[in-house]
């Protein structure tokens, strides 16, 4: 059977979007190199929110290629129903990993807001909104394994006496939810970017390095309204938009994740142009400074590492970097 027009579109989705994610996590890894810092809390959550996402991709593709994906559903049970078997079993890998990837992605975030904005009560909702993400983790985990009674009749629709209780409701919810934790952590930093000592331009310019996010929750609002209007009948051939939603949720995730730590190897490929370089030997930080004259855009120097120090004084925009080893 030929690739349907639907299915070509997924995979061509999924490779971009999984080639652009692991781009984004070697400039975040390059940039730690770069500083000859060591990884944490934060890196590893992206190194385990790419491997989650690739997972996702990958369950998509063989969809895409073996499973029917894009084809209507009464040509498949007419011509093979164990292949609508096969489309529902790799459903629930897909919607794990899928949910995996993008709590990961959370948590990456909200750790990288913590050490960000060093305010104990700021991190204290950071932790907070941690702790939504991963329940909410748990309840599509729980939900995978509940829902339909006996679970095999997820998908082996043929069991006698098998039901699903409330099926797309529940996906529907689990939809909403997550829109809601992706919308708190796009608007959590924003006051805190805004409240900089700097032009109203500039401070704009900062919260759109973390703009990506906003794009992320249109993506999940996408996403909430295809599972509103699913058609379950013909579940095969209208599955294609969740598809691509679900693929671009978390390897854009990813991205998003990685794109504030970036700023040493964007640096790096300038060839430092726009840049001083200083070293505090006082406190062992190494300190980049832009200069008043510079035509470089200060808010793309915004987030660069884990302890960002922001002032805007004097005409300078300087962030430390904690070092390791000797000043």
């Amino acid at each position: 059977m030929a690739l349907a027009l639907g299915a070509i579109q997924v995979i061509v989705v999924a490779f971009i979007t999984i080639t652009l994610s692991f781009i984004a996590l070697g400039c975040r890894l390059w940039s730690r190199r770069i500083l000859k810092l060591p990884l944490v809390f934060n890196d590893y959550m992206a190194i385990v929110a790419t491997i989650f996402s690739l997972g996702a991709v990958l369950v998509f593709i063989i969809a895409s290629f073996i499973a029917g994906v894009g084809v209507h559903l009464r040509e498949i049970l007419t011509t093979n129903p164990q292949l609508f078997v096969l489309h529902l079993k790799l459903f629930v890998p897909a919607k794990l990993l899928w949910a995996a990837a993008n709590t990961s992605v959370k948590v990456s975030i909200l750790s990288l807001y913590t050490t960000i904005f060093p305010s104990k009560r700021f991190s204290h909702v950071c932790y907070a909104i941690m702790g939504l993400s991963l329940a909410y983790f748990i309840s599509v985990l729980l939900q995978t394994f509940v829902v339909c009674k006996p679970v095999q009749y997820s998908w082996d629709k043929s069991i006698t006496g098998g039901h699903c209780s409330s099926q797309n409701t529940s996906y529907l919810a689990a939809g909403i939810i997550n829109l809601f934790i992706d919308a708190l952590i796009v608007g959590l930093p924003m006051p805190m970017f805004l409240g900089l000592q700097m032009s109203l331009s500039k401070r704009l310019g900062i919260a759109g390095m973390f703009s990506l996010g906003a794009i992320i929750c249109v993506i999940s609002l996408l996403r909430v309204i295809w599972l509103h209007n699913w058609q379950f009948d013909d579940m095969t051939y209208t599955v294609i938009p969740g598809a691509i939603y679900s693929i671009l949720e978390p390897t854009l995730g990813v991205i998003n994740a990685c794109l504030p730590t970036m700023r040493p190897v964007l640096r790096k490929i300038s060839g430092n142009h726009g840049f001083t370089w200083s070293q505090n030997r006082k406190n062992g930080t190494d300190e980049f400074n832009l200069s008043k004259n510079s035509e470089q855009t200060q808010e793309s120097r915004v987030a660069g590492s884990y302890h960002e120090q922001f002032g805007a004084q004097g005409g300078r925009f300087s962030y430390s970097y904690p070092r390791v080893g000797n000043p």
